[in-house]
């Protein structure tokens, strides 16, 4: 098992404290944590709910950590998932967020929860009372300390997450009043060629894709994963660094 500690360090060290940041959601192979780390991505994303394409074990889990190798933060993405499962993978695996992607809300967090690095991933639909109520539970509860972000995802009834769906930029800027006290995540459909529109318009702290960097669900395009690296870096962008942060 990677040391927490050990990893927070070295993450801490690699990372700018004001950089923006680039995660990689959904991958099943070795050889694809690899080339994103080439290719310079800053978190990478297991998904660890059952019913996704993109689905891990908790086996195959602990052989995508020990191939990133503290190379990149890793974000364990659950839907729903009983708070005790997430605990218990998050210190066996040593990882430095988790990312709820479902209906979650903060009374779901145990207030002796040892997780201190929450993503809650939500659409946001500006009409939409269930959205702002969403957020605003996340961005105003006591729970609030230890949300390090919110990632916006397009909307979908059924899926949650990794669509392709492109999600509403434009709803984003100016910056809706429920996210503006958390840094912004933008996902929903980014590909290397859409990813700096999204940035311009949306104006996000980091972004996130998965099926735009894919040959199919949980198959990585080396060469699509370097484009959409050098497309964001290319946007000269500046955005606040959602988990790198002193220890």
């Amino acid at each position: 098992m990677v040391k927490r500690e050990e990893h927070k360090i070295n993450n801490q060290v690699r990372k700018s404290a004001d950089s923006f940041q680039i995660k990689f959601c959904g991958f099943t192979r070795e050889e694809d944590v690899q080339a994103a780390i080439d290719a310079g991505v800053d978190a990478i994303g297991l998904n660890f709910y059952p019913k996704s394409p993109r689905y891990v074990t908790n086996v195959l889990a602990g052989q995508l950590v020990r191939a990133i190798d503290k190379r990149a933060l890793v974000v364990g993405v659950f839907v729903n998932e009983a708070w005790e499962t997430i605990e218990k993978l998050q210190s066996s695996l040593s990882l430095d967020a988790i990312q709820l992607h479902g209906s979650e809300r903060t009374s779901d967090v145990p207030s002796s929860t040892l997780v201190t690095s929450i993503i809650k991933a939500m659409p946001w639909r500006s009409d939409s009372a269930q959205d702002i109520e969403m957020a605003t539970d996340w961005s105003t509860n006591n729970t609030g300390s230890t949300l390090k972000g919110f990632l916006i995802d397009a909307y979908d009834p059924v899926q949650h997450g990794g669509t392709g769906r492109t999600a509403r930029w434009d709803l984003l800027e100016p910056r809706p009043i429920p996210l503006q006290t958390k840094r912004l995540i933008l996902a929903g459909g980014l590909t290397p060629q859409n990813v700096v529109e999204a940035i311009a318009i949306a104006k996000p702290d980091a972004v996130d894709t998965a099926s735009g960097i894919e040959v199919s669900p949980g198959v990585k395009s080396a060469k699509r994963m370097q484009e959409f690296v050098v497309a964001v870096r290319n946007a000269k962008v500046d955005g606040r660094a959602w988990l790198a942060e002193p220890v």
